[in-house]
């Protein structure tokens, strides 16, 4: 298995971090695992990806698509990558932070989202 995904909540705030690598071969499946997390009565889903070691394009594309997917039910998305990583590079190369907010730390996602409920 390439990435595991821990789910817990934080706050009453939904949290989900992937541990390992997220490419084509199971972006699908860390993409469903990150769906389910987020349960309907959920005000949202902080994705942290600090021990995320590899996000290829086909990772980048599945947080568009949950972050479209969770705006349908009217549910917010944040992601954390820390500063000086190489996950948060490759995200605001592709300009991933205009259209899902991007947080440097755990702490500031969770607060941030706790900010707008």
């Amino acid at each position: 298995m390439l990435a595991h995904v821990a789910v817990n909540r934080r706050n009453g705030i939904v949290v989900a971090a992937v541990e390992g690598e997220i490419d084509v071969s199971n972006a699908a499946e860390i993409g469903r695992q990150l769906f389910e997390a987020a349960p309907n009565d959920a005000a949202g889903l902080v994705v942290d990806l600090s021990l995320t070691t590899y996000l290829d394009s086909r990772g980048v594309q599945l947080l568009i698509e949950l972050a479209e997917r969770l705006r349908r039910r009217e549910q917010r998305i944040r992601v954390v990558a820390p500063e000086h990583s190489v996950i948060r590079r490759i995200l605001l190369l592709t300009r991933l932070d205009t259209l899902i907010p991007l947080d440097s730390s755990f702490d500031g996602a969770v607060s941030a989202m706790a900010d707008t409920l």
